[in-house]
Protein backbone atom coordinates (compact mmCIF):
# COMPACT_ATOMS: atom_id res chain seq x y z
CA UNK A 1 0.00 0.00 0.00
CA UNK A 2 1.34 3.58 -0.79
CA UNK A 3 1.13 6.25 1.20
CA UNK A 4 -1.80 7.92 -0.49
CA UNK A 5 -3.51 4.93 0.30
CA UNK A 6 -2.85 4.85 3.33
CA UNK A 7 -3.33 8.13 3.95
CA UNK A 8 -7.38 7.70 2.23
CA UNK A 9 -7.55 4.85 4.83
CA UNK A 10 -7.12 6.58 7.78
CA UNK A 11 -9.40 9.88 6.35
CA UNK A 12 -12.28 7.42 5.32
CA UNK A 13 -12.16 6.03 8.86
CA UNK A 14 -11.33 9.47 10.95
CA UNK A 15 -15.15 10.10 8.71
CA UNK A 16 -16.75 7.22 10.13
CA UNK A 17 -15.83 7.84 13.11
CA UNK A 18 -16.62 11.32 13.33
CA UNK A 19 -19.50 10.17 11.63
CA UNK A 20 -20.94 7.87 14.34
CA UNK A 21 -20.05 10.44 16.96
CA UNK A 22 -22.32 12.91 15.76
CA UNK A 23 -24.74 10.19 15.33
CA UNK A 24 -24.76 9.26 18.80
CA UNK A 25 -25.38 13.12 19.79
CA UNK A 26 -28.26 14.04 17.08
CA UNK A 27 -30.87 12.81 19.29
CA UNK A 28 -32.38 13.18 22.40
CA UNK A 29 -31.52 10.98 24.81
CA UNK A 30 -33.09 10.03 28.05
CA UNK A 31 -32.23 7.67 30.74
CA UNK A 32 -35.22 7.93 32.79
CA UNK A 33 -39.05 7.75 32.03
CA UNK A 34 -39.19 10.20 35.44
CA UNK A 35 -36.09 12.65 33.71
CA UNK A 36 -35.90 16.08 32.80
CA UNK A 37 -37.01 17.27 29.43
CA UNK A 38 -36.13 19.37 26.79
CA UNK A 39 -38.45 21.24 24.74
CA UNK A 40 -35.51 23.34 22.72
CA UNK A 41 -31.71 24.07 22.17
CA UNK A 42 -31.84 27.28 20.17
CA UNK A 43 -28.60 29.46 18.95
CA UNK A 44 -29.27 32.77 18.82
CA UNK A 45 -27.38 32.74 15.36
CA UNK A 46 -27.77 29.55 13.50
CA UNK A 47 -24.88 31.53 10.99
CA UNK A 48 -22.09 33.14 11.90
CA UNK A 49 -18.85 33.79 10.61
CA UNK A 50 -15.06 31.89 11.94
CA UNK A 51 -14.51 33.49 15.69
CA UNK A 52 -18.07 34.69 15.54
CA UNK A 53 -19.90 34.21 18.38
CA UNK A 54 -23.77 33.53 19.25
CA UNK A 55 -25.24 32.07 22.40
CA UNK A 56 -26.94 29.14 22.75
CA UNK A 57 -30.06 28.41 25.36
CA UNK A 58 -31.61 25.54 26.64
CA UNK A 59 -35.01 25.50 27.60
CA UNK A 60 -35.52 22.46 29.94
CA UNK A 61 -38.16 20.86 33.05
CA UNK A 62 -37.73 18.68 35.52
CA UNK A 63 -40.79 16.44 35.72
CA UNK A 64 -40.80 16.56 39.61
CA UNK A 65 -40.37 20.23 39.16
CA UNK A 66 -36.85 20.29 41.20
CA UNK A 67 -33.67 21.62 39.78
CA UNK A 68 -31.84 21.48 37.06
CA UNK A 69 -28.00 21.41 35.78
CA UNK A 70 -26.87 21.50 32.46
CA UNK A 71 -23.47 20.59 31.14
CA UNK A 72 -22.39 21.56 27.19
CA UNK A 73 -19.89 20.47 24.78
CA UNK A 74 -19.17 21.21 21.65
CA UNK A 75 -17.01 19.09 18.73
CA UNK A 76 -15.18 22.37 18.00
CA UNK A 77 -14.87 25.92 18.89
CA UNK A 78 -15.26 27.39 22.54
CA UNK A 79 -17.81 27.40 25.41
CA UNK A 80 -18.28 30.38 27.96
CA UNK A 81 -20.48 30.09 30.39
CA UNK A 82 -22.75 27.82 32.42
CA UNK A 83 -26.31 26.88 33.11
CA UNK A 84 -29.02 27.16 30.89
CA UNK A 85 -27.71 30.09 28.21
CA UNK A 86 -23.82 29.48 27.10
CA UNK A 87 -21.76 31.45 24.36
CA UNK A 88 -20.21 29.54 21.82
CA UNK A 89 -17.29 31.18 19.69
CA UNK A 90 -16.68 29.68 16.02
CA UNK A 91 -13.50 28.10 15.50
CA UNK A 92 -11.37 29.69 12.37
CA UNK A 93 -12.75 26.85 9.97
CA UNK A 94 -16.13 26.91 7.85
CA UNK A 95 -18.71 24.11 8.28
CA UNK A 96 -21.59 22.69 10.86
CA UNK A 97 -20.41 22.33 14.53
CA UNK A 98 -22.55 20.77 16.94
CA UNK A 99 -23.18 22.30 20.62
CA UNK A 100 -24.89 19.49 23.15
CA UNK A 101 -26.49 20.04 26.13
CA UNK A 102 -27.28 17.47 28.85
CA UNK A 103 -29.50 17.99 31.33
CA UNK A 104 -29.61 16.61 34.89
CA UNK A 105 -32.03 16.74 37.39
CA UNK A 106 -31.91 16.17 41.15
CA UNK A 107 -32.22 12.62 41.00
CA UNK A 108 -29.37 11.81 38.60
CA UNK A 109 -31.88 11.63 35.44
CA UNK A 110 -30.55 12.88 32.26
CA UNK A 111 -32.02 14.12 28.75
CA UNK A 112 -29.41 15.44 25.67
CA UNK A 113 -29.96 17.60 23.05
CA UNK A 114 -27.75 18.90 19.84
CA UNK A 115 -28.19 22.24 18.00
CA UNK A 116 -26.00 22.55 15.10
CA UNK A 117 -24.04 25.86 14.20
CA UNK A 118 -23.01 26.93 10.41
CA UNK A 119 -19.91 28.80 10.51
CA UNK A 120 -19.74 30.75 6.97
CA UNK A 121 -17.32 31.60 4.52
CA UNK A 122 -16.59 35.58 4.49
CA UNK A 123 -17.16 37.52 1.33
CA UNK A 124 -13.37 39.02 0.57
CA UNK A 125 -15.58 41.69 -1.49
CA UNK A 126 -17.28 43.10 1.53
CA UNK A 127 -14.36 42.70 4.10
CA UNK A 128 -12.12 45.21 4.94
CA UNK A 129 -13.41 48.49 2.90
Amino acid sequence: MNKRNIIAVVCIAVIMVAGLTLAACSSASSNSINGPVISSLTPEHPDVYPVGNTRVTCVAAAKDGGALSYQWVCNDGTITGSGQTITWEAPKTYGDFHIMCTVFDSSGNKTSQTATVTVLVRDPSKCCR
